[in-house]
């Protein structure tokens, strides 16, 4: 079981992995509230057709279409975006498959030629990418179309029984792949936002795109983007949840995502993936607890999740005891080694709590 000790200046803790791996630090961007980015509404006469005869790269004064408001935000990162090479790709996998419409993208008016733009490649689609959104290191590109391949797995986009929704177990096990490709990697961990947010605009299945905006609260749980996507995401996410015309689950799941990405950009990545129990407690709404035990024998109950840092349990255990300075402590962790065996116990962890 989990543990604190506590004497006059000094606790001890059996920790929970989720709160000792992850440090505190502060956020570099103290707004609470996203401007709106000055790129609203930019054209050019020069868009890709799908026949590729009239493709220009795309850059921020050179756009193909009046860029959505909820879309400003990413302008500015265009050339972090591979849009060129994602789009030519594209137009192959389209022309192999004999479709046109491929991208979610709402139009108006009938189209005789089918034209992709920056803002297509930001829109829903229900078949795999052909390769890396963003421009990463080659090394790291299969990987990315992985995590795609996987989110759409999430969604239940491309379950053979459209009408029965994967169980709770596969969605914990596929959560897990994400977070263990992506989590220590920043690269993966941009990419792996900017394919959630993706699937998130114009998706036209309200099923999809509840699973897409979850998919999005979890990762948020445990990851922050870099600051440049993190800029762009908590724009979007900022647009979504305070949309008038945002249904009220998804409302929901984007406050709580964006509330999630405020304590991940402050608190940083975690040091350890999280484990089953603690995904399957975020996608359920579920708090998990340890006991606090100090050195009178008396104890004291708090609550973690993967969201959890070792301030926020000092904190919440200091309102707890009626511990009015505590800054100066903090926990630390070391673990118990078992008899007879050559390494420690990870299972019996304890992390002291004591001023320093």
């Amino acid at each position: 079981m989990n543990s604190f000790r506590y004497s006059e200046s000094k606790m001890t803790m059996d920790m929970p992995s989720s709160m000792a791996s992850r440090s505190s630090f502060s956020s570099s961007n103290g707004n609470e509230d996203t401007p709106v980015h000055p790129y609203a509404n930019v054209s050019n006469g020069d868009d890709y057709d799908s026949d590729g005869s009239n493709f220009a790269p795309q850059t921020p004064s050179s756009m193909s279409m009046a860029i959505p408001a909820e879309l400003a935000g990413a302008v500015p990162l265009i050339d972090k975006f591979q849009v060129e090479g994602f789009l030519k790709l594209m137009q192959k996998q389209i022309h192999s498959a004999g479709k046109r419409g491929f991208f979610s993208k709402k139009s108006v008016g009938p189209q005789t030629r089918e034209k992709f733009t920056f803002e297509d490649m930001l829109c829903f689609q229900k078949d795999p990418i052909p390769t890396s959104m963003l421009k990463i290191n080659s090394d790291l590109v299969s990987r990315a179309t992985k995590l795609f391949q996987i989110i759409l797995k999430y969604m239940g986009v491309d379950s053979s029984d459209p009408v029965t929704p994967i169980s709770l177990d596969e969605r914990v096990e596929l959560v897990g792949k994400l977070y263990k490709q992506s989590l220590k990697r920043s690269e993966l961990r941009d990419e792996l936002f900017v394919q959630i947010s993706k699937q998130t605009r114009n998706n036209p299945e309200r099923q999809y795109l509840i699973k897409a905006w979850e998919l999005m609260y979890l990762c948020a749980s445990s990851m922050p983007p870099s600051k440049d996507i993190g800029g762009y995401l908590s724009e979007y996410v900022h647009n979504v949840a305070h949309g008038a015309a945002t249904d009220s689950e998804i409302q929901y799941l984007a406050l709580n995502t964006l509330n999630a990405l405020k304590r991940s950009v402050k608190a940083g990545p975690r040091n350890i993936t999280p484990g089953r129990e603690e995904i399957e407690a975020l996608m359920t709404g579920r708090k998990l607890t340890t006991i606090v035990f100090f050195l009178d024998e008396t104890f004291e109950e708090i609550t973690y999740d993967m969201s959890t840092t070792v301030a926020d349990a000092v904190e919440e255990l200091a309102g707890l005891i009626k511990l009015s300075t505590y800054s100066t402590f903090s926990l630390f962790e070391c673990h118990k080694v078992v008899t007879g065996s050559k390494s420690s116990d990870p299972g019996n962890g304890m992390s002291f709590f004591t001023s320093s």
